[in-house]
């Protein structure tokens, strides 16, 4: 099958009942000079570029084996039932990997695993990850770099233009089209909702185990680059010509090597995120969301219980490490949960403790915050959380498989097939909100969504599920909506634990 884009022809291939067009570049590759800037649109070509393989994947410490990683990664794949001219609703799925990892070509989140008979599309974009997406460099190298801290959600936003100039060639509607992720993918989602630049280019959103907690202001980020430029022998804003120099001829794997030290200093999954920078940020998530600019947007948010929390308690989890522990986790904000903490561990192991509190900061405070936000700008919101305990405790990213379909050699790995009930309930709820603006189907119980007030409503999905009140202002205040915060001189952690 050939369809011709904007930018020249390609061609897909029928995959597993639907076409499919993979690679497909949506921006220049972002080497050279283009390092650490914001996303160009790509050259066009002649002739039938074939589309029928995944293309490169974002440069990332963990490779895996049989696939390519490159800087030049701004790719992104296509399924539809048909390239015919028709209207069906897109899903623009960004994957999660805490910003430092993950691909469009996991098969896993394939699009027809999570269609399936459905009469919609889906696009699925790389975006720039770690340093060579988030580093930000404002502060040392001047206006020109200004975004670089902003570079993989530009990337987001690049594709996202694309699908909106190019899907009705693919039988998608450009009017429609459905934001969705789900961990650092459903940050993404909600970091592109409060972003002006974004307006107009979606219609609803589906954010799972995420929220805006990642945005951070510039003396945060620039505190935090800091420490993957120490190791290249880059400090604070010496000799920018110098450093600028540098950046650019270094190679790849040297960016990630200092990446990778970083992480002996703070946590991979709060090092990188986007910037409140005054170009693509200007204000905080709250001030934005709470001037109404994203009016009646429908929403589908929620998280998994026990995200973070581990199945046994571990013997060699050492007590007096906390306070360092939750330094490295959320900086200066670390301190502060120190109490909530205490708290935790009056009822529990301590490592128990420790991710009960890491899944109610990170990701159910996150979570139920933003639902209040979106709900009092006057956004429709439906709230959720997955309690299903089918393989095991409700984890991050422990609802994904019944989302996109457990196959037969999952179901081996420790799926049971008398849990497909699961599989049909999630993905119909999903698939409704994606082609009719509202998850409720005949196999759930009515799920009213959220408004403004103190109650709303959120559905526990589990083997029976139900539907609860849930007070929308209960959330932990003392918990801010930027998750890390450190200062330009850093912090000293916090005190030790005193029972």
């Amino acid at each position: 099958m050939i369809v011709e884009t904007r930018y020249g022809k390609i061609r897909g291939h029928l995959d597993n009942g639907m076409l499919s067009f993979k690679g497909v570049p949506y921006a220049r590759a972002p080497v050279g000079s283009l390092r650490f800037q914001p996303p160009q649109a790509p050259e066009a070509w002649d002739g039938v570029k074939d589309a029928t393989k995944y293309g490169n994947r974002a440069m990332q410490q963990t490779q895996e084996e049989g696939f390519s990683y490159s800087e030049d990664c701004l790719n992104l794949n296509i399924w539809t039932p048909a390239a015919d001219g028709s209207k069906r609703p897109v899903i623009f799925f960004i994957h999660g990997g805490g910003h430092v990892e993950g691909s469009n070509s996991d098969a896993f989140y394939a699009g027809h695993r999570l269609i399936r008979s459905k009469d919609a599309v889906m696009v699925s974009p790389n975006y720039r990850l770690g340093a060579f997406g988030y580093l930000y460099l404002g502060d040392i190298l001047g206006e020109r770099y200004a975004q670089s801290g902003n570079c993989g959600l530009l990337d987001q936003l690049f594709a996202l233009r694309w699908v909106r100039d190019n899907i009705a060639s693919f039988g998608g509607d450009p009017d429609n089209i459905i934001l969705m992720g789900q961990s650092a993918g459903g940050k993404s989602v909600a970091n592109l909702m409060v972003t002006p630049l974004a307006r107009g280019l979606y219609s609803r959103a589906i954010i799972q185990s995420g929220g805006v907690q990642c945005i951070r202001d510039r003396a945060t980020a620039m505190e935090l680059a800091n420490r993957v430029l120490r190791p290249l022998g880059i400090e604070g804003r010496k000799d920018a010509d110098a450093a600028e120099e540098r950046l650019q001829r270094l190679k790849a794997e040297e960016l990630l090597a200092a990446q990778v030290e970083a992480y002996a200093q703070f946590s991979s999954a709060h090092l990188f995120g986007p910037v409140i920078d005054g170009h693509v940020y200007h204000e905080t998530p709250e001030s934005y969301i709470g001037s109404g600019k994203l009016g009646s947007t429908p929403v589908l948010i929620g998280y998994a219980r026990e995200e973070l929390t581990p199945a046994e308690a571990d013997p060699a989890f050492d007590e007096a490490d906390v306070p360092d522990k939750l330094f490295y986790t959320y900086g200066n904000h670390g301190e502060g949960l120190l109490e909530k903490y205490k708290q935790f561990a009056h009822q529990a192991h301590p490592s128990i403790a420790f991710g009960k509190l890491q899944t109610q900061y990170v990701y159910g405070n996150a979570s139920i915050s933003l639902t209040q936000l979106l709900a009092e700008s006057g956004c429709e919101v439906w709230c959720y959380r997955w309690d299903f305990e089918g393989r095991g405790l409700p984890n991050h990213s422990s609802e994904m498989p019944y989302l996109f379909g457990v196959s037969t050699a999952e179901r081996e790995d420790g799926y049971d097939p008398e849990h497909a009930y699961m599989d049909e309930w999630m993905n119909e709820a999903w698939m409704a909100f994606v082609t009719k603006g509202n998850p409720n189907h005949p196999g759930l119980p009515y799920w009213p969504s959220c408004s403004s007030g103190e109650i709303g409503y959120r559905l526990l999905l589990d083997e029976r599920p139900i539907v609860e009140p849930l007070h929308l202002h209960a959330y932990d205040k003392r918990f801010p909506m930027q998750v890390i915060s450190l200062n330009e001189s850093g912090s000293s952690r916090a005190g030790g634990i005193q029972n």
